[in-house]
């Protein structure tokens, strides 16, 4: 008997993981709520199409207004809108939670292949997490939370936003939440440690960290403009990598872009900021390189930097204003002091600081991009923490100057036309070409032993010249590298 049932036991355990994905459907205009199945047989709530899926399944959601508050219960599901890329879609496709709690609610056990696509979550009220939480401290979701507008929410302790989940968070609007005032940290997004990725961050209001607080994770790519706080404006406690953000117009009594943030910050541009102290950044500690600190204003100290243990290389730090310390102010020693960077009006010691003009393109209009007559070109430090590629994604060193040196600031030199354009395992560089020239190319994976990858690679005759990377001159492929480095030399 135990033969025979054995199989068939095996059969019925193992059936579910080979059970198709399903597609479940959400219309609020539909007259009756109906089995989901189709759209003329639409749910009517965001909840029934929740709880009728499984793992993988999808739930698609019409334009409308729906006056819900969800939550996924750990359900590996894709709730969206009909077309999360479209803004318009997005705005017309509301979650209001009415102010009675967090609008989307997770579990906490949710894996990546959870998406929440496509929505205005709006007029959440919470402890924490107004707009979206995952309960509880011990839990935190790695649902991927992408394309929508998190807009008009409030909560008490943390996060009005977003909160506590840890998946990644990219190309949202997360604008206009609010903190109470006696509550922790992180009108925008508080205790988020996956990854913030290309997402506006803006206007939202805190006692601390008005844009983000507590975000551990990686930090990239973001606007994160206009949020206020008493400290820490843009960012404060943030202690993963902050890389390629636009961190501006933020305002706050301490640290008017980020504060008490120990991480690697590189490539920011941070400008235009406000604070009583650090106008730009106050007590940030780690590793501070290749940012662009400009036109940042306190109103008594450091107008860019106020009380800075950072290890700083390769920074442009100009045009801040502050009755004490415009660039810096460092009321508690011993520091370090910066390396290879450009300080206006710098006295203090420190390796290969210049304090010459930058020679921005167009600052009034908001290009901090080098001139071609800039000091910064080919004057930093080429150290093992060298970022592959600036604020734009150019590759660093690869044209500029006559040296394998990566330039100050956020912006690596190049003339127009120079890109890198990844391949599946590739890299192409492409550049403007010089008619009846020649190149040589070079590179590096360590930024110790350059190599000549090819010499006298001839101009294509075309507007510009291109060269593929595929690893028959590199020893391998350039993504199978840790990373690397190219230099393009004009031949004379």
């Amino acid at each position: 008997m135990i033969r025979m049932l054995a199989p068939a036991l095996l059969f019925v355990i193992m059936r579910p993981l080979f059970c198709p994905a399903v597609m479940f459907y959400v219309d609020d205009s539909v007259p009756t709520s109906g089995d989901g199945t189709t759209w003329e047989t639409a749910f009517t709530a965001m909840q029934e199409g929740i709880d009728a899926a499984s793992h993988g399944d999808t739930v698609a959601v019409a334009e409308g207004i729906y006056l819900q508050n969800i939550q996924f219960y750990g359900k590996n599901i894709v709730l969206t809108s009909t077309d999360p890329a479209d803004r318009s879609v997005v705005a017309s496709t509301v979650i209001d939670g009415s102010g009675a709690g967090s609008v989307v609610t997770f579990l906490g056990t949710e894996d990546q292949s959870c998406v929440l696509s496509g929505f205005t979550v709006r007029n959440g009220r919470a402890d924490v997490g107004g707009g979206i939480a995952a309960i509880g401290s011990a839990l935190r979701s790695l649902a991927t939370i992408k394309n929508n507008i998190v807009s008009g929410n409030w909560a008490q302790s943390g996060g009005a936003g977003i909160a506590r989940c840890d998946g990644l968070i990219e190309n949202n609007e997360i604008v206009g939440n609010e903190l109470d005032p006696d509550g922790l940290g992180g009108a925008g997004l508080a205790w988020c440690d996956g990854t913030v990725r290309n997402n506006l961050i803006a206007q939202n209001l805190a006692l601390v960290g008005g844009g983000l607080y507590g975000c551990s994770g990686t930090v990239e790519h973001n606007i994160i403009t206009q949020n206020t706080a008493s400290s820490g404006g843009g960012l404060s406690e943030c202690h993963g990598l902050i890389r390629g953000n636009l961190i501006a117009f933020n305002s706050a009594g301490w640290g008017g872009g980020l504060q008490y943030c120990s991480a690697t910050i590189q490539n920011n541009i941070i400008i235009r900021n406000q604070a009583a102290r650090g106008g730009g950044l106050a007590h940030c500690f780690g590793l501070f390189l290749n940012n662009t600190v400009t036109y940042n204003v306190a109103g008594t100290c450091g107008g860019g930097y106020y009380d800075s243990r950072s290890v700083i290389h390769n920074c442009i730090v100009w045009a801040n204003k502050a009755p004490i310390g415009p660039q810096f102010h460092i009321p508690y020693l011993p520091w370090t002091e910066p390396t290879y960077s450009l300080i206006q009006d710098w006295t203090g010691g420190g390796e290969g600081n210049i304090a010459e003009e930058p020679r921005f393109v167009n600052a009034e209009n908001g290009d901090y991009r080098l001139r071609a007559d800039s000091p910064c070109i080919d004057a930093g430090l080429n150290s093992p923490d060298l970022p592959e590629t600036d604020i734009t994604g150019m590759h660093r060193l690869m044209f500029g100057g006559k040296s394998f040196t990566v330039d100050i600031g956020a912006y690596e030199f190049f003339y127009t036309g120079l890109q890198k354009g990844p391949g599946q395992d590739e890299a192409t560089l492409v550049w403007s070409f010089v008619p009846d020239k020649t190149y040589s190319i070079f590179y590096t994976d360590d930024l110790v032993n350059w190599h000549v990858a090819i010499d006298k690679f001839p101009s294509s005759g075309n507007q510009t010249t291109s060269w593929t990377d595929d690893g028959s001159l590199t020893g391998i492929p350039p993504l199978l590298a840790p990373r690397r480095f190219y230099r393009l030399l004009e031949n004379p």
